[in-house]
């Protein structure tokens, strides 16, 4: 059994839509089994590879990056141990799930060491998978999905540099995403003159305002800051 696998968890009642699809590496030297758990995964959507021994498992792994791989422990050519470290040398972010019929609480142990996601002792029922499928899926979205955040946050920071720049203050503290930290905000409020036309046929004020609004879409500014960025963009423009 998954040590992450409730006992009285029902899939089909509990289990919301899957976050992702993942591509997942399958090796066992069971066919029966190994179809099995092809079919189950591509029922969830995922993309499957399979190979029935250690060798052409580790062959894959060298070849392509997985988001997943489920092993067998014990296999010809090669174990599930090697098989994880190979893959996890190629791709650190990938998840490795082994399969073994010794369900000793020592190779378990040895297994998470080692930097296995997840365990499944068999014999094993199919939703058991399922639910690992779910919870890799739901982790890797998570992980991509900080990722991606992280992104906008530097990118944002990189603005609100170009920002700083442009209206000549000192340098910025870093950055909370809860609280603006634009340096200028106590500065005072210039008046706005909508009807200037040099404001509307000009690219670089254009520009600029574009990027500043979106800092304020993204809340890492406040309307009042953005009111005065705009301000003294204006007061800048050439007469």
């Amino acid at each position: 059994m998954s040590r992450f696998a409730a006992a009285s968890f029902n899939p089909a009642e509990e289990l919301g839509q899957i976050p992702m699809d993942l591509k997942i590496l399958i090796i066992d030297d069971d066919k029966r089994l190994l179809s099995a758990l092809k079919s189950l995964a591509e029922e969830e959507c995922h993309r499957v590879t399979t190979c029935e021994n250690g060798l052409d498992g580790m062959r894959s792994c060298r070849e392509q990056k997985f988001d997943l791989v489920i092993t067998d422990l014990m296999l010809p050519g090669a174990g599930g141990l090697e098989i994880m470290r190979e893959a996890r040398k190629i791709s650190p972010e990938t998840l490795v799930v082994l399969i073994t019929g010794y369900a000793s609480l020592e190779s378990a142990i040895s297994a998470i060491r080692e930097g296995a996601y997840d365990y499944v002792a068999k014999p094993f029922k199919l939703d058991e998978i399922r639910i690992l499928l779910h919870n890799a899926s739901e982790r890797i979205h998570l992980v991509h999905e900080n990722e991606r955040l992280l992104g906008e946050l530097q990118g944002a920071y990189k603005q609100l540099q170009g920002v700083k720049e442009l209206m000549g203050v000192g340098n910025m503290d870093p950055i909370d995403p809860h609280h603006s930290q634009l340096p200028f905000i106590a500065g005072s409020m210039l008046p706005l003159y909508y009807q200037d036309n040099r404001a509307a046929t000009n690219p670089g004020f254009l520009s600029d305002l574009e990027r500043i609004s979106v800092l304020l879409e993204k809340g890492f500014i406040s309307q009042e800051e953005f009111e005065l960025c705009k301000s003294r963009l204006l007061k800048n423009l050439p007469h």
